[in-house]
């Protein structure tokens, strides 16, 4: 099966940080619209026009980009919650933006070196990939299926990129369903 990831559109958190929202009220924030027409534009990329079906993240961001391709493609769209962000806090609780990146750096520095921390309080990357495919593997019938959704899950299949995914970017992946 093929996989055609789309790293969602770039977010606008002024309104969210003019109001000082917590980490949680920002996964609201919608994209910001200047980069609209760069996102319409992808629904003119090959890969993403042979997708049989869209996926989702359920944040705002990934919605926002997932729902702007499939006005133009017109293709199913599913919304699926295991396509969420990397957790910060596993028990979902609310940590300080500091510690929130405190946690998020040394996820990348354990991630690139292959090496992770079970106990750290955060996702692992073993967690991460588990939860991203165990949604595609229940998608196994398509032969390809578009996914929009964030860095780290789209990391978490491709590997460690130190450049990172760019806001857009779309991503090839030949995957095996491990059922």
């Amino acid at each position: 099966m093929k996989v055609v990831f789309v790293r969602h559109g770039k977010t606008d958190y002024s309104l969210a940080d003019a109001r000082q929202m917590s980490q949680l009220e920002k996964d609201y924030a919608p994209l910001q619209r200047a980069c609209i027409p760069a996102i319409q534009s992808l629904a003119h990329h090959p890969s993403i026009q042979q997708a049989d079906i869209i996926l989702s993240s359920p944040y705002t961001r990934a919605l926002q980009t997932a729902e702007i391709l499939n006005r133009q493609l017109q293709k199913e769209l599913f919304v699926e919650h295991d396509l969420r962000e990397w957790q910060a806090d596993v028990k979902g609780s609310y940590i300080p933006l500091s510690e929130r990146d405190r946690r998020w750096l040394e996820y990348r520095e354990l991630f690139a070196n292959g090496n992770e921390v079970t106990n750290a309080g955060y996702e692992s990357a073993t967690a991460l990939y588990r939860r991203v495919t165990s949604v595609l593997d229940t998608y196994q019938d398509y032969n390809t299926i578009a996914v929009i959704a964030h860095f780290n899950v789209i990391e978490s299949l491709v590997g460690y990129r130190e450049q990172g995914i760019e806001y857009g970017e779309v991503i090839e992946v030949d995957y095996q369903p491990n059922l």
